[in-house]
């Protein structure tokens, strides 16, 4: 007895129980890994921290603090987005920002320069280290594991030597700005005023029939937004590398799905050979990929640097890790073509937020070592399951 397997009419009752379990897995796995369902998972991380510290986790000194964290590892997370996008990986983000910010400090140091050239030669030295690994992995064709390991050794190898392992202070007030400044009065409320019609855009996709999913968006961004203003209106402000994380990723968001550039790059990791036989120009998409994430990163080391006031050698430890953690935990699949960066920022709020929280409760960072590396590999696993449709385990 035979059967076409595209008419459900004519499956066996066995077959269709197991799709529709199937079925019913994978729209789980979906609304675990949107917005919606980041968001509740933070709300309950944050329930749970807020008990376990007896409300000091929650409190407007450290909620600030957490955002400044938090700030560092999403400006990164956002260009490893698009890397991961077109199927592509760079674990060298943690060793090129303590290369920038030891180069910010020395020059800082020096005082012989102006500031904006400082921030002109991190941004520089970005497209520099951008185009070095873009090239190796789309021109000559060596993996971009292999391509971004031998970076993240040498880079790490450089700062160190040109800093003598010591840490570099004496930065002056001009990029002390990037991490200190903070957003107060009628600038805060402008700010404010534009996030609450950025979180109300998907309304206008709504038609007739209103479409639960574009409500539950909406919803989930306004109560984003209020969330954010309760922060900042109850502390000193907005901070500075929060409103720098925030519009940039507002504008990379709207250049993923608004500019052929986005697109491409979607596709690129979706299917590479659909793309080439597309006539989309792969190397080219690979290359600028990688610049960006080079420029963000050297803004990162911007906001670092200002934060602290100084480059320590152990600057930019673990967060290639923390910025893919924050990719997968998002939403993003490692085998390419998906992501947001709603679900990227929120991704590293829920990875920085078990961090600060670990830390607040005096546990030893091994332990938070073990606790982010098995947050990571459980995101994975979750990637992988939707990756085979619903299906928790392998058949052999």
């Amino acid at each position: 007895m035979t059967y076409e397997a595209s008419d459900p009419q004519t499956l066996p009752a066995e077959l269709k129980v197991e799709r529709a379990e199937t079925g019913r897995r994978r729209r789980l796995l979906q609304q675990a890994r949107s917005a919606g369902g980041l968001l509740l998972a933070v709300g309950l991380v944050w329930l749970i921290l807020f008990i376990t510290t007896d409300g000091v986790f929650v409190s407007d000194r450290n909620l600030i603090n957490l955002m400044r964290q938090t700030s560092v590892t999403a400006m990164v997370a956002l260009g490893m987005l698009v890397i991961i996008a077109q199927g592509e990986i760079d674990l060298s983000v943690g060793s090129f920002l303590s290369l920038c910010a030891t180069v910010i400090a020395l020059m800082e140091s020096w005082a012989v320069l102006p500031p904006p050239f400082t921030i002109l030669a991190a941004l520089v030295l970005g497209v520099i280290v951008g185009l070095w690994n873009g090239l190796w992995v789309a021109r000559l064709g060596v993996p971009a594991f292999v391509t971004t390991l031998g970076g993240m050794l040498a880079f790490r190898g450089i700062s160190l030597a040109i800093s003598g392992g010591n840490t570099i202070s004496g930065i002056r007030g001009d990029i002390r700005f990037f991490g200190e400044a903070f957003i107060t009065g009628p600038p805060l409320w402008l700010f404010l005023a534009g996030a609450m019609l950025v979180a109300m855009a998907p309304l206008r996709r709504v038609e007739a029939r209103r479409r639960p999913k574009d409500l539950i968006e909406v919803a989930a961004g306004l109560l984003a937004v209020a969330a954010l203003a309760w922060m900042t209106l109850s502390y000193r402000g907005l901070p500075m590398p929060v409103a720098l994380t925030l519009v940039i990723g507002g504008a990379l968001a709207y250049a993923l799905k608004n500019f052929v550039w986005g697109r491409h790059a979607f596709a690129v990791g979706g299917n590479r050979t659909a793309a080439k036989i597309a006539g989309i120009a792969v190397g080219r998409q690979i290359v600028l990929s990688y610049v960006l994430i080079g420029v963000l990163t050297a803004i990162a080391a911007l906001m670092f640097v200002g934060r602290l006031g100084a480059a320590p050698p152990e600057a930019g430890y673990f967060l290639e890790l923390n910025a893919i953690s924050a990719v997968v935990i998002g939403g993003a699949s490692l085998y390419g073509g998906t992501g947001t960066v709603t679900g990227v920022l929120l991704g590293a709020l829920l990875m920085q937020s078990l961090s600060n929280g670990l830390s607040l409760m005096n546990v030893a960072s091994a332990y938070q070592n073990i606790t982010s590396g098995l947050v990571l590999m459980f995101a994975v696993y979750l990637d992988a399951v939707a990756k085979r449709g619903g299906v928790p385990f392998l058949r052999q």
